[in-house]
């Protein structure tokens, strides 16, 4: 299995008997939302088994595709290959938008030069076929020092969504970087490397602070605001930190949902409280509005994707999530009427 599996073994069983195991997988960036949301649950339901892992947003979906999971989470949408996958293997599921990240460039504590980069400039660092391989070489009043980088690799939805943003491209990424399965490698790699660049999830920054040192971000687009921004709670929600603000999700099963009522249970805790578990995980939550749709999406049992199969989709803000959930409950329920016409007709 591609990936390091980071397993939170909560697995209390009461004296009332058989308990039904919930099994979450899935992206690293989301396991802190999901692993507050798994200890809040338990500590609700001392009698229940909930598991949760983080295997990466990539080999998740695999595993969750496969029936092997409840619940899978991404920090990207579902890409096509997947799509089919789960056509292939008559899995049905919920995708429900949980929270915000603002995906963050990272240095070394030590360095005291670089205070915000371009997309451009990041984008000859990490593109396919760079050769830089020093500071001097982005901008040249920096250091002749060398440069040396680390990142997720392509198991990972960050890997996904960074190589896309910035380099226009999913995939889209230079051969010599050091390629970690887990957000706390590349953590751990870069803290320890004053001539290091990183980029991960904005929980892994606030919860490493005191060893790294954030880079903030010009996109050189007047519509999202002016000069270097860097990742907060108002940047990330207000849509001016582009084009690393990306949603976050999980992914439910709904055969093993309706086999299970467990995985129910646990799946409209974790939506009902999902504010204040991504608030605990260091990201942004949704304002009560977009919250409410995706409760609405879930308790309507509103089957497949807002996004297309597209996986990595750039600057979607919280009225693009609002509207992509009404486009998709509108036309759920014109496929629901067109289906009580069929069958009025047929009669």
């Amino acid at each position: 299995m591609l990936g390091v599996l980071l397993t939170v073994a909560l697995v209390l069983t009461g004296c009332g008997g058989d308990t039904q195991t919930v099994r979450v997988d899935g992206s690293s960036t989301v396991f802190p939302i999901s692993r507050a949301a798994v200890d809040a649950y338990q500590q609700e339901n001392p009698d229940s088994r909930v598991t949760a892992s983080s295997s990466g947003t990539s080999a998740g979906f695999q595993r969750f595709m496969r029936g092997e999971t409840d619940v899978t989470g991404a920090s990207r949408p579902i890409r096509q290959d997947e799509l089919e996958r789960s056509r292939e293997n008559n899995i049905r599921f919920i995708e429900l938008p949980i929270g915000y990240d603002g995906l963050t460039v990272i240095t070394h504590p030590t360095n005291d030069f670089v205070e915000c980069l371009t997309v451009e400039e990041l984008r000859s660092v990490w593109a396919r076929g760079s050769d830089v391989d020093s500071w001097n070489q982005i901008r040249a009043d920096f250091p002749d020092k060398p440069l040396r980088l680390y990142g997720r690799s392509p198991a990972s939805g960050t890997f996904d969504y960074f190589t896309a943003a910035i380099n226009g491209e999913r995939g889209n990424m230079r051969d010599e970087y050091n390629a970690s399965d887990t957000d706390n490698a590349v953590v751990q790699g870069v803290s320890r490397d004053e001539n290091g660049m990183a980029f991960f999830g904005l929980s892994y920054y606030k919860n490493n602070s005191d060893i790294l040192r954030l880079i903030a971000i010009d996109d050189q687009d007047p519509e999202t605001g002016e000069g270097c921004v860097a990742p907060t709670a108002e940047t990330v929600s207000n849509g001016t930190y582009q084009p690393l603000a990306r949603p976050e999700f999980i992914y439910v099963n709904i055969d093993n949902m309706e086999a299970n009522p467990a995985v129910e249970d646990f799946v409209r805790f974790y939506i009902e409280n999902a504010a204040q578990f991504v608030e605990e995980a260091e990201y942004v939550p949704f304002e009560d509005e977009v919250y409410a749709r995706v409760m609405e999406r879930f308790e309507n049992r509103i089957e497949g994707t807002m996004f297309g199969g597209s996986g990595p989709t750039i600057g979607v803000g919280m009225g693009t999530m609002l509207e992509r959930m009404n486009a998709n409950a509108l036309q759920d329920d014109d496929d629901a009427a067109s289906a009580a016409d069929d069958a009025q007709a047929d009669a």
